[in-house]
């Protein structure tokens, strides 16, 4: 018997002379069989919660197209499915096919476009729900899975590690990840193969547990080059738990401005980062628990803030109006404390001037429209400036869009923010609110009802 000098098989071989596998390679052989049984578990356990999404528009004929590719994974025995926003933005029309076959219409529940997160239902009977692991508890180094349907493929599976945590804001690829919105952004980063298509599907752990949902990839061409993201588990569970709870994502306000660390400070404190707060806002919840100029903050919420990455995203997960632990260092102590964060949406209206209508998703600031002829100013409106727009709320729902120039409504004008909410606070809406408004160059108009009143 020939064969090659030094390649494991059952016996070495060399010129010909079998012999007897020594203790090293018997030992290197039985790690590796058990790190495929590992993998074989993982894969076997996540597979029937994942499931391939597709999107679909109809042309002027009205036939469908298709327009978008993407994964997702079961959450929830009721249907819900978690998967990227920009994903499911991709159509008008979602449509889900599961492991076993079956093809059925999604309903889109709610997007999160800041964190790249989308729950949609599906009505089918004998789902499984994925398990969630720990996002906080990995470590670089170690095994996950990217399971979906990368290029149309479903069921996929790639095998890599953890290459580094709490990555910030990267440059996509070209392709359909690289869509992915960047605000609140804190990926993963692994070298498991993650290709088109895979958005929305999930990371797992060796015991099939999801601890990331895959996002994006690093690429000049479009295909994996050893650099994929996902996004924690514990940042897209939450906002989907909000999500199906409340139909939008409240965002804490904290009413500080801060800086990251620096890395020679941070180590003269003998502390992995860290968040300095260059200044606390009189009155905020900061500054009612106590903390003020200079104070490091390390922790909050349980999360660990080393860089402003990961301090935005802790002050974006803290529910506003339920006290939220804070950890900090002033002068090198260490120091605790509670802070109750306040709504942003709505802070972020108030300090412009402004108010949020809560019960409609949108938050306006007073402002003025210049209208000129022949560059004279020919007349000045007075209205309100629409500064955002909650995803899948009333409002939005209607076609009003951030930006948007509100100069009439119901055929009245108002002097300041606060009459305007109170007027949708007390209006009927059983015939609809008439928004007159400027979008652009354009005039046009938004009938405006209520789902909340119905």
């Amino acid at each position: 018997m020939l064969g090659l000098c030094g390649t494991a098989t059952a016996m070495n071989t060399c010129a010909g002379i079998e012999t007897a596998p020594d203790d090293t390679q018997k030992h290197a052989m039985s790690m590796a069989m058990d790190l495929s049984v590992a993998f074989e578990y993982a894969s076997e356990t996540i597979e029937d919660s994942v499931v391939h999404v597709m999107t679909e528009d109809e042309n002027r004929r009205g036939f469908r197209q298709q327009t978008g590719l993407g994964s997702g994974v079961i959450a929830d025995a009721r249907g819900y499915i978690l998967t990227n926003a920009h994903v499911v933005e991709a159509g008008k029309f979602i449509n889900v096919r599961l492991s076993d076959g079956r093809e059925m219409p999604a309903e889109l529940i709610g997007t999160f476009a800041e964190t790249d997160v989308a729950v949609i239902k599906i009505d089918a009977d004998g789902l499984v729900p994925a398990e969630f692991g720990d996002s906080e508890g990995l470590r670089v180094g170690q095994w996950v899975l990217a399971v979906g349907s990368p290029f149309g493929f479903q069921q996929s599976v790639t095998a890599g590690i953890v290459s580094a945590k709490g990555r910030g804001s990267v440059n996509m690829s070209p392709g359909e990840e690289g869509n992915a919105p960047q605000r609140f952004q804190e990926f993963i980063q692994t070298d498991a193969a993650i290709n088109p298509g895979n958005s929305g599907g999930p990371l797992v752990d060796l015991n099939g547990r999801v601890i990331g949902i895959n996002t994006a990839i690093l690429s000049r061409s479009g295909g994996n080059n050893g650099l994929g993201f996902a996004i924690p588990i514990d940042i897209a569970g939450a906002v989907m738990s909000r999500i199906i709870e409340n139909g939008r994502v409240d965002r804490g306000w904290l009413g500080v401005e801060m800086a990251e660390l620096e890395p020679t400070d941070a180590y003269d404190l003998k502390i992995d980062g860290g968040v300095v707060l260059n200044r606390v806002i009189p009155g905020g919840p900061a500054d009612q628990a106590g903390l003020m100029k200079d104070d490091v903050v390390v922790s909050l919420g349980g999360r660990a803030t080393e860089n402003l990455v990961r301090m935005g995203n802790a002050i974006m997960l803290a529910r506003p109006g339920v006290p939220t632990e804070v950890e900090y260092l002033r002068n090198g102590k260490k120091m605790h404390g509670k802070a109750t964060l306040q709504d942003r949406d709505e802070q972020r209206a108030i300090a412009y001037g402004g108010a949020y209508i809560e019960s409609l998703g949108f938050s306006v600031v007073p402002d003025e429209r210049v209208v000129t002829s022949r560059g004279r100013v020919v007349d000045r409106i007075a209205g309100f400036q629409v500064l955002e727009v909650s995803p899948n709320s009333s409002a939005d729902q209607a076609g009003l869009e951030s930006r948007d120039f509100l100069y009439e409504i119901d055929g009245r004008s108002f002097e300041d923010a606060g009459q305007l909410k109170t007027f949708f606070t007390d209006v009927d809406y059983q015939d609809g609110v008439r928004l007159k408004l400027i979008r652009g160059n354009m005039r046009g108009y938004i009938d405006l009802t209520n789902k909340e009143s119905d």
